[in-house]
Parts: structure tokens; sequence; C-alpha cells
């Protein structure tokens, strides 16, 4: 619970900031290139000595599981690197995606109660996986997001409709969150190395830590354990006053380890672990304190791949992995004392194979192909028996997709895609349901010039019901209960895009890059699946219904500008929504975004400022008893120090401000003030 620090636990938080300052004043760090670092991403150069490494277009397959940079991708993706990630310092996902156009996190500061949006669609009509493995726990008002930010290498974000690849919830699109690998803290040759270090927020009073080790086992082996932990009291806004239950005392751990058996081959299995204790509303991303519990949080992620790249053969560019993810919240109610257990476990296989070959005057193909099986099973229990509101339910998913790119001429690729899925449900006392979707997409990108790609797209996508929708009875509230719906229709999607992206290298000066995109869309999304509470009778009903149809049509905007000694970045975003069953505006889109953002690098790379600018228009285009939000625009700035020789080679230390002006403020998806001025205070070594 929240409450005073120990004496000696603020000693140490402002040991950290004197050690922090005094390496920073010591100036004995000498001119000279930016040493290789073994945690730079595979999307940096190292340059000329004195000049600091230029970001290259980064590489992703998550647009279309297959390897390409962003700017060949005929759909918007962003991938967020492990430089960006330390530079932020972040306590969530949601301080690493603020500026990307189209993507939000909504729930407010609770860190538990965050729901990923992408282009206003949030919840389960976002595909969440980390190393590959889905995220689907979905329960009322509580989150889905339950990660330390401190254990990610990366993180990419499609954004659009693409369950032609990803299969049932990928109507807003895809979020793939991959862990930090044995292989980033082993030098050549080494065999051993690691990282320690520590952490203070000034807002919250929070200090953290963390420990890292990683080891060869032979020739072709390498493991990876590491321990992450982070304490703090309730966060306050820019006027002070405190946001309340936003305590955390979180704990994580994540255990790897990569096998290299034959030439081509790459086995991978890790094992990461999430908890969190605090006290907290039932009803966590709400503002309502009517039901406080001691709630811990407990995630389990434990995943097994095998890569084969080929050796040679192009048939074969095999990515399989077969996962399991149990979540766990444990609730004890503190005014009465009820205890609820509510538990989802997610077991899954994905298997995706690439075969490359041409046909004659028929151009060259990738064909993609593969299979996507899982099964969600629920359990919830209050004081020991029967939770109707989470009934015992399981339902079982299969997919199956295909598509090919085939490239003519070297300069426009026609890219058609197709998924089947079928999906069967069951629960206790209730019948049995089962349905089917086919998800097919299709895209054609040109290349204008080397530098230019122009690319046009069409897009379905679907969402099964969650058991709870389907299944949920018994109690809502005093005087009203759950009915039962199992004949709930899958939510579906038809999106239209076209875009243009940009990337070209020595524009103003040897070295830099420029890189670009600008997108317009427009998503039909019908059969919204909407919680009704008929209040008429007694007792009265809640059920879930396909009642809404909608329309999201929007723009967005990328450039991003790196040069050996500076950097610069702008985006925006504009998105429209209308009900089109009432009419009205459509609830629940964020106001209209511009993020900006810059910097320099000084002493060849080792010391790096930066300021960044999120904005958000006012948002008064809001469905019928919606709150109008104002406009706000929250100010960033940060400097990383990290020695590439000499005495203090191996340290690195990041000072950051969030909210530098204090202001207080709150997001258009969140019924919560955000933070007001942090101060953030990394202090690291690796080994």
């Amino acid at each position: 619970m929240a409450g005073h620090r120990s004496l000696s636990r603020r000693l140490r938080a402002f040991g950290l900031l004197l050690g922090a300052g005094t390496a920073l004043a010591a100036g004995t760090v000498p001119m000279m290139a930016l040493a290789a670092d073994a945690g730079t991403s595979a999307g940096e150069v190292q340059l000329a000595a004195g000049r600091a490494p230029v970001q290259l277009d980064p590489v992703t397959v998550l647009g279309t599981r297959t390897e390409k940079t962003v700017s060949e991708v005929p759909a918007s993706v962003t991938v967020v690197g492990a430089e960006e990630i330390r530079q932020r310092q972040p306590d969530d996902l949601g301080d690493l995606l603020d500026d990307i156009p189209g993507v939000e996190m909504s729930g407010g500061p609770r860190r538990t109660a965050m729901q990923p949006v992408i282009r206003g669609l949030t919840g389960e009509r976002v595909v969440l996986r980390v190393d590959g493995a889905r995220q689907n726990f979905e329960s009322g008002h509580r989150g889905r997001i339950f990660i330390d930010p401190s254990l990610l290498e990366r993180v990419e974000v499609r954004r659009g409709p693409a369950s032609s690849l990803y299969g049932s919830g990928a109507i807003g699109g895809v979020m793939e969150v991959e862990t930090i690998n044995p292989g980033t803290f082993l030098e050549d040759g080494e065999p051993w190395g690691g990282e320690v270090g520590v952490s203070w927020e000034s807002n919250g009073d929070g200090f953290g830590g963390h420990a890292i080790g990683a080891t060869r086992l032979g020739d072709n082996a390498e493991a990876l354990v590491g321990f992450t932990g982070f304490d703090a009291d309730d966060l306050e806004n820019g006027a002070g006053d405190t946001i309340p239950f936003t305590a955390d005392d979180v704990r994580s751990g994540l255990v790897k380890l990569v096998l290299r058996p034959a030439e081509g081959h790459q086995l991978t299995a890790s094992y990461m672990q999430f908890r969190d204790e605090h006290i907290i509303p039932s009803a966590a991303n709400t503002n309502t304190n009517s039901i406080i519990v001691d709630r811990k949080t407990d995630q389990k992620t434990m995943t097994l791949g095998w890569r084969f790249d080929g050796n040679g053969n192009p048939w074969f560019d095999l990515d399989a992995r077969i996962y399991r993810t149990e979540t766990s919240l444990d609730e004890r109610r503190i005014d009465t004392g009820r205890f609820d257990e509510t538990d989802l476990a997610t077991t899954g296989i994905d298997i995706a194979n690439t075969s490359r070959f041409q046909l004659g005057g028929f151009g060259n193909h990738a064909l993609t192909y593969g299979v996507e099986a899982y099964r969600d099973d629920q359990d919830g229990q209050r004081d020991g028996g029967d939770r109707d509101p989470y009934p015992d339910a399981r339902q079982d998913i299969l997919g199956l997709f295909v598509q090919d790119e085939i490239v003519f001429f070297d300069r426009l690729t026609f890219t058609p895609g197709v998924r089947f899925d079928r999906f069967d449900r069951e629960a206790n006392n209730q019948n049995s349901a089962s349905d089917d979707a086919v998800s097919p997409s299709i895209s054609v990108a040109y290349a204008v010039t080397p530098w230019l790609n122009a690319y046009a797209s069409y897009a379905e996508a679907f969402r099964a019901p969650s058991l709870t929708e389907l299944y949920a009875s018994g109690e809502h509230f005093p005087g009203n209960n759950f009915k039962p719906n199992p004949d709930l229709r899958p939510e579906t999607a038809k999106n239209k895009e076209i875009g243009l992206t940009l990337s070209e290298s020595d524009v103003l000066t040897s070295g830099d890059r420029i890189t670009g995109r600008v997108a317009a869309f427009r998503n039909d999304v019908e059969d919204f699946i909407e919680m009704q509470v008929q209040f008429l009778g007694y007792p009265g009903t809640t059920t879930r219904n396909n009642v809404q149809d909608a329309r999201l049509d929007g723009v967005e905007f990328e450039l991003a500008y790196d040069a050996p000694l500076w950097f610069a970045s702008f985006g925006a975003a504009r998105i429209r929504g209308d009900d089109r069953t009432e009419g009205d505006a459509l609830g629940g889109l964020p106001g209209d975004k511009v993020s900006l953002g810059g910097g320099l690098k000084f002493m060849g790379g080792d010391v790096v400022t930066g300021w960044r600018m999120v904005a958000h228009d006012k948002q008064d285009r809001v469905a019928t008893g919606e709150a109008v939000t104002p406009g706000y625009a929250v100010h960033d700035a940060w400097v990383s120090f990290q020695p590439s020789d000499g005495g203090l080679r191996g340290a690195r230390f990041d000072l950051g401000v969030d909210n530098v002006f204090d202001k207080t403020y709150r997001q258009a998806l969140s019924e919560l003030d955000d933070p007001g001025r942090t101060v953030k205070l990394t202090a690291a070594y690796r080994f």
C-alpha cells in the first residue's frame, strides 16, 4: 500500500543521482568512435571515427511474415528498437508508443489496466503477441498488457486489419513484442556477460533495479537469465493531486536458451513471468472507487521456437513455435473479504514457411503458407465456488493461411493472401457453438524510384467473440443479472488503404538517412459487440449483442531524419469515426495527434540528448454521453551517456524528464489524469 519510503531507500535513490552527475562531470571520455554496443539493434551501422551510428531502415517480419525493411512493406508498420527503449526509460508500453501515429493506450496510468488502441479500435480488436505467443486475456475493466519494458529488445506495431496472416482479433492491428536475447550481452569470443542497473523516479518515489546474465554453452548455444523489480507509491498529476491506486510492486523474470544444432537451424526456448501486487479498484480502467481489491496479477509466457533459414534451399524459410500463456488475477475485496480468481490459459502452435521460386515470365514468388491453432481455457471462482460472470469455458481456433508475394520487373509487387479460421466454443451448462471466417487480402506496391514506393491494399479481418461475451451469467450488480448470448456473430472489418513510403541515404550529408510514410485508410467494421444493460423489470438484465456498424477514416504521416550529429522526427494522425447504425459520431476515438522530436549527438555518440512533444487536439466528436476531452501538449527531455572507452566503458547513464512543464491532462481514452512532471534516472553497467 502507498506510504512513506524508508530513509535507506531514499538515500540509495539520491546516491544514484549523485553518482550519475559525477560521471557526467568527469569529462575524461576521449572523442572517439562509439564502440559497437552489444545492445545496438540490427538497424544501426558504424560510421567513420568520431561519428555516431545512424539508424538504417529497420527490418520487420510483422507486415508480411517475410523479412523486409519497413519502407518496403505495403502496410503501416513502426519498429521501436533497443536503443530507444533504453533512452525512454519506459514504465509501460504506453511510454514507448505514445508518439506513433494512430496508436494509443487506454486505461490511464495504472499499468495493469492498460489496453492497446490502434486506429480507434481497442481491447481484443488488437492482436498482442510476446515472442510470438498470443496474449488473449480479457476480463471486464481489467487490462491486457502485463509486461516490464526492461526485458524488451524491440516492439513492432502493424496498424490496420491483418487477419489474413494473424487471425482473430486483428481488426485494429497487431503488436509484436520481442524480449531480450543472450547474444545482446555477449561480445565476440567472450564466454559470459550481462548487465546490472538501478533506476529512480521522482513521481511516486519509484525505485527499481535489474540484473541480467548471459553465457555461452559451447560453440552453438547461449543462455540468459534476467530479473527486474520496481516499487512505487501513488503518482501525482500536474496539479500535485494524488492519482489514487497507482502504486505498484512489480517483479519480472526471463529465462531464455538459444541452440544452433546444425547449419541454418536455431531453437529458442523462453520463460517469462510478470507479477504485480497492488491495491486497486476492481474496475481498474475507470475512476470508480466503489469496489477496492487487493490484487495479485501473475502472468507466465512459455515459448519453444524453431527457425530454419533453408541453408541455401529456396523452398524453406521456416518459423515454427509452440507456446502457452497463463494469466491469473487473484482479488480479495477490501470491505467484505470476497475472493475472486480470474484465470485464462492460451495454448497454441504457429507454423509458417516461405518458398521462393520463379515461374518463367510470371514473376518471382515468395509463397508463405502455414497453420495456427490455439485454445483458450477460462476458469473463474468466487470464494471457492463457481463464478458465473466469468464462467468456466473453452474456445478452440484453427487457422490456415497462404500468401504469395509476386515481383514483376523488380519494381511491381502483387501480394494476394487468404486465411480460413474455424472456432468452436463451449461452457459449463451452456450450449456449444461453432463458426468460421474467411479473411482475404490483396496489395499492390510499386517502386516509383529507388527511394520512393507507392502501395494500395484491401484487407478483411474478424474478431471471434470472447468467452466472457458469450457465456457470462449471474449477477452483474445488485438488481441486474448477466444473460448469456452464445449466438453472437464475429465482428468483421473491411479496410482500404493507400500510401507512400520513403527511404534514402546521403540526403543532406554523407551517412545520413531519411525515412517516411503517409497513409490514408477507410475501415468499415460491422457487427460491433456491445454490452447492453436493461434496467426495466426486476431483476434487470445485461447482455452482449451485435448492435453497431461503424466507419473509420484516417490519415497518418511519419517522417524521420538521422545524421551522425543530429536527428529529428515528425508524426501526425487524424481519425474520424461514424456510428452507421445510429448516425452519430463514433465514441472511443482519440483526438488529432501531432508529435515532434529531435536531438543532438556529442562525443562521437557517447552523449545523446533529445526532446519530444506529443500534442492532442480537443476531442469533442464524441458519442452521446461521452465527455469532451480538452486538448493538451506534453513535452519530454532526456540525455544518455554511454562511454565508448576509458575507465567508464560499459557504464550507461540515462536521465529523463517526462512532462517537463508539469501539465495536468487526461487522455481522451482514459478516465484518470496522467502523471505530472517525472524525473527518471537509470544507471547501468554492462560487463
